[in-house]
């Protein structure tokens, strides 16, 4: 299942290179997600990804931590799915999960995806959450998108004029591009090493775990 406090926790640890110790600031509420009143910044927090696909990464997930049978994991899809899971499952060396509709446009339908997410945040900023002087979405792709996907993306939320949030951060696994709507949606990149990666896991998976825990 979705664990929202592991997200939002990993999020603001990942972001200390661009806040430095105003980090600190930063506490968890609603609407939006990671609040720093001090400093006059928001940060809303989601995933990337469609209904559908979030459940085939809970689905894998799932399959994975309880150990299941081959026919064990069909079962769950199709439960999952009500009967209706179109994929396949592989388990050769490595347990994957593949969909029909993620062919190799899979990039560009996760682009989609991302556009669409952002479309409905932008929507919630504007009608239900608190404002602040810099107003920043927090996306977690599911994919490792390159320079050459994040180009698309900027180039779609210009098109389509996404200016809703000040700052875009889009988190794509060992990298997170910034994009900047004040500067025509213009992009810079920081890459993430292993052992930040680790670090940023550890640090979220302890605090959610303390809470359940508790």
């Amino acid at each position: 299942m979705f664990n929202k406090e592991f997200y939002e926790r990993y999020a603001i640890a990942s972001l200390e290179f661009f806040y430095g110790e105003n980090l600190k600031n930063f506490v968890r509420c609603e609407c939006p997600d990671l609040q720093n009143e001090k400093d006059g910044v928001g940060i809303e927090v989601t995933r990337g990804i469609s209904e559908y696909n979030g459940k085939i990464s809970r689905l894998e997930n799932e399959c994975i931590e309880n150990n299941l049978a081959l026919e064990q994991k069909f079962s769950r899809a199709n439960k999952m799915f009500r009967d209706k899971f179109m994929g396949v499952v592989h388990e050769s060396g490595a347990f994957v999960i593949a969909d029909p509709q993620n062919g190799e446009d899979c990039y560009e339908l996760h682009v989609r995806e991302i556009i669409e997410k952002i479309k409905i945040k932008i929507y919630k900023l504007e009608k239900l959450y608190k404002k602040f002087n810099w107003n920043c979405l927090y996306v977690f792709s599911e994919y490792p998108l390159k320079s050459k996907q994040i180009w698309v993306l900027a180039d779609l939320m210009n098109a389509e004029n996404l200016i809703g949030y000040d700052i875009y951060f889009i988190n794509a696994l060992d990298r997170i591009y910034i994009i900047n709507s004040g500067d025509n949606f213009n992009y810079t990149k920081r890459k993430y090493s292993a052992l930040e990666l680790c670090k940023f896991t550890e640090i979220a998976s302890k605090k959610s775990n303390k809470k359940e825990q508790s």
